[in-house]
């Protein structure tokens, strides 16, 4: 990368479709590895978001990725701005304490929220404004949940499993809940100029019949969207699990970027893509990352990259979901490194 180049701008430009003199790279989500490799928890974060975000600086500012998904692994916060309970797991990421919507009529209620209801939302949008400050050369990604993913949160899954067969009208309204509340929460972010891009995990649309997702869900993802990239942010769209039978439906959702899981190869993705987005992934997070050796990590970045054709234009190299939060940095660090070796 040139000298003259920071981060931010450099993946701007990836994003931009241009060629690259380096092999960008990037840790995707990473946050509740980060958490725990800094002591931070995760209940606390409100009580001290500008030492939580001295800390995060630190980290990641030692750390060779072009992009840090900042706040990723608190996805959930909005919720508590339509009267949802956070339940703190440790380690794991918060979750709600119980379902918010059993009808239709809840999640329309619900039409009108107010995110200043949210004090961790709060919090963490303050965290990621000292982080920007501390931060100005590196691309910043906000991250929170897509519609169907909000939707499995906010319901009993039992519920939601037989609304799946019988009812889209529920699905749809609360896919369009889910919307509310990540708009909600970029919307802060967004008029503060704090971000260069936000970030939708959405792997949960593998649990639905592709009909469904084409017709109901993938349509609100469109809409989150082309919402943020009308106020002039990039947006990445991540998918795990068994994404085959809906692999070509994803660019789909005007998302600039969308990494992928191991389910399907690196290099099928791109020759899907590559003429539409940016393709990110999809080196084994868990069997290489995680669990490998040095020669295993540098082996499977070589194979992920030369399945690439052309790997200095419209991709980026990251793991294949997120870091277990109890990676050796060392393993992290040896996966960055590899990416100058890969070319």
């Amino acid at each position: 990368m040139d000298a003259m180049m920071d981060r931010r701008t450099f993946i701007r430009r990836v994003l931009q479709g241009e060629q690259s003199d380096r092999l960008p790279r990037a840790l995707f989500g990473a946050g509740l590895w980060a958490y725990r490799q800094t002591g931070l928890q995760i209940e606390h974060l409100a009580m001290n978001p500008s030492g939580s975000a001295e800390n995060l600086v630190g980290f990641f500012g030692e750390l060779d990725t072009d992009i840090i998904f900042a706040g990723s692994g608190l996805n959930t916060f909005p919720a508590e701005a339509i009267g949802g309970k956070l339940a703190f797991r440790g380690e794991q990421a918060p979750l709600l304490s119980f379902p918010l919507i059993q009808k239709t009529e809840d999640a329309r209620y619900l039409a009108n929220m107010d995110i200043a209801d949210s004090p961790s939302t709060l919090a963490l949008v303050e965290m990621i404004g000292h982080m920007r400050k501390s931060l100005p050369g590196h691309f910043l990604c906000a991250t929170s949940w897509g519609p169907f993913t909000w939707a499995m949160l906010l319901c009993d899954w039992n519920l939601l499993r037989d609304k799946i067969a019988t009812d889209k009208i529920f699905i749809r309204e609360v896919c369009e809940l889910g919307v509310r509340l990540s708009s909600a929460f970029f919307g802060l972010l967004l008029e503060r100029g704090l971000i260069d891009g936000i970030s939708v995990p959405e792997g949960a649309v593998t649990l639905v019949p592709v009909d469904l997702y084409r017709e109901v869900i993938l349509p609100e993802e469109r809409r989150l969207f082309a919402w943020v990239k009308e106020r002039g942010v990039y947006c990445f769209l991540h998918q795990c699990g068994n994404i085959r039978p809906q692999i070509d439906l994803y660019p789909e959702t005007g998302a600039d970027c969308i990494s992928v899981d191991v389910g399907v190869p690196i290099g099928e993705v791109y020759r899907l893509y590559h003429q539409r987005v940016v393709i990110a992934g999809n080196v084994d997070v868990v069997n290489t990352i995680y669990g490998g050796d040095s020669a295993l990590r540098c082996n499977a970045v070589s194979d992920c990259v030369a399945e690439i054709a052309d790997p200095r234009r419209r991709y980026i190299l990251m793991p294949s979901c997120d870091l277990p939060p109890d990676t050796p940095m060392r393993n992290v660090k040896e996966f960055l490194a590899c990416a100058d070796l890969a070319l």
